[in-house]
C-alpha cells in the first residue's frame, strides 16, 4: 500500500510526551461573562461615575453597554376639563423630550470616548412606575449598574427606589457604585458577606466573574449562632471550596458585630481588608420589613463607600 495514500497532518499527530500531563487550562478573562451591562441613569449625582464604571467593565469584557435613561413624565391632575389636553403640559412634554434627546447624544459621545460599544435607550414613565420599567429593561442584561448619590437624602431615596425595583423585579445582580468612590473595577480585593441563604448564594455566584480576577477574597460571617456554629462553619467552608474550584483565592473570617448592626461589622471588615467590592445578598428579610425597621441591605446601600454587588 502506498504510504502516502492517507497523508497525516503533523498537527494531528499524538504527542506521547504529553500523556500523563494535566491539560492546560484555557486562560480566559472571567469578566467576559458580562457581555451586556445595563446602567440605570435617573439624572442624579453619581450617574457619571456609574457610567464610567460600567463602561470600563464593558470595554474589558468586549461587550456592550446599555444606558437606560429614565424620564419620569409629569401627570396631569384630573379635573372637569381632563379630556381637553393642557397646552402647557404638551409644551412641558416637548421640552423634557428635547432635553432627553440632547442628554442621550452626550452619553453616546461619552461611550465613544471610552471606546465602548453600546446604545442609549430613553424610557418615558408616564403611567408606569419608573423602577419597574427599568427592571423590565435590565432583564436582557448580565449585570445592572446604579449610581448612589452622596449629596442629599432626597436624591439617595430616588436612587434607592430604582435599586430596590431593579433588584427585586429584574432577576439580575445589581452593582451599586457610590458617588465619589475611588475603588477600581474589577477589584483587587473583595469581601463576600455570607449567610446560608438563597440570596447570599446567588450573590456569590453572580459575582464570580469579578471574584475570579481578584487577588484576594474574604468570606465574612457576622454573628454566627453559637448553637449551630458547626453547621455555619461547614456552610462557609463549603462556599470557600466552591470558590477555590473556580480559581478564587478565598479565605474565611468569622466575626461578631457586638451591639452594632451586621452591616457595620461587614463594612469594618471590608475597610480592614482594603476591599474594593462587597458582595451581599439583598432583601433576605423582605423589602417591607427593611423599609419599616431597617436592615442590612438598606444600610449597605446608604453607608458603603465602596461598590456593593447585590443579588436577590
Amino acid at each position: 500500500m502506498n504510504e502516502n495514500m492517507f497523508p497525516q497532518d503533523p498537527a494531528d499527530a499524538l504527542d506521547w510526551r504529553a500523556l500523563g500531563e494535566p491539560a492546560r487550562k484555557h486562560e480566559a478573562d472571567p469578566v467576559t461573562m458580562f457581555r451586556d451591562i445595563a446602567v440605570v441613569v435617573a439624572h442624579l449625582p453619581g450617574d457619571t461615575l456609574a457610567i464610567t464604571c460600567a463602561g470600563g467593565l464593558a470595554r474589558r469584557a468586549g461587550g456592550h453597554l446599555h444606558i437606560l435613561q429614565m424620564v419620569a413624565m409629569p401627570v396631569e391632575a384630573p379635573d372637569a376639563w381632563a379630556l381637553v389636553p393642557d397646552p402647557a403640559l404638551i409644551e412641558r412634554f416637548a421640552k423634557i423630550r428635547a432635553d432627553a434627546a440632547r442628554q442621550a447624544r452626550e452619553m453616546q459621545h461619552r461611550m465613544s470616548a471610552m471606546c465602548v460599544q453600546g446604545d442609549v435607550l430613553t424610557l418615558e414613565a408616564l403611567c408606569s412606575a419608573p423602577p419597574s420599567m427599568a427592571a423590565a429593561a435590565v432583564r436582557r442584561s448580565d449585570l445592572a449598574v446604579i449610581g448612589r448619590p452622596a449629596t442629599t437624602s432626597s436624591d439617595a431615596a430616588i436612587a434607592h427606589a430604582y435599586f430596590a425595583g431593579v433588584l427585586l423585579e429584574s432577576g439580575r445582580p445589581v452593582l451599586v457604585v457610590p458617588e465619589g468612590t475611588s475603588a477600581r473595577m474589577p477589584p483587587r480585593r473583595a469581601v463576600v458577606g455570607w449567610a446560608d441563604t438563597p440570596e447570599a448564594s446567588r450573590a456569590a455566584h453572580d459575582a464570580l466573574p469579578l471574584l475570579e480576577t481578584a487577588e484576594a477574597v474574604d468570606i465574612v460571617v457576622v454573628n454566627a449562632p453559637k448553637d449551630s456554629k458547626d453547621a455555619v462553619e461547614e456552610s462557609v467552608e463549603g462556599l470557600a471550596t466552591h470558590l477555590r474550584h473556580h480559581g478564587v483565592r478565598a479565605e474565611v473570617t468569622l466575626c461578631s458585630s457586638g451591639r452594632s448592626p451586621v452591616s457595620r461589622a461587614l463594612l469594618e471588615q471590608a475597610y480592614r481588608k482594603q476591599a474594593q467590592l462587597i458582595v451581599a445578598g439583598g432583601y433576605g428579610h423582605g423589602r417591607m420589613r427593611e423599609w419599616a425597621i431597617g436592615g442590612t441591605t438598606r444600610e449597605l446601600f446608604h453607608e458603603s463607600s465602596i461598590p456593593v454587588l447585590f443579588a436577590h
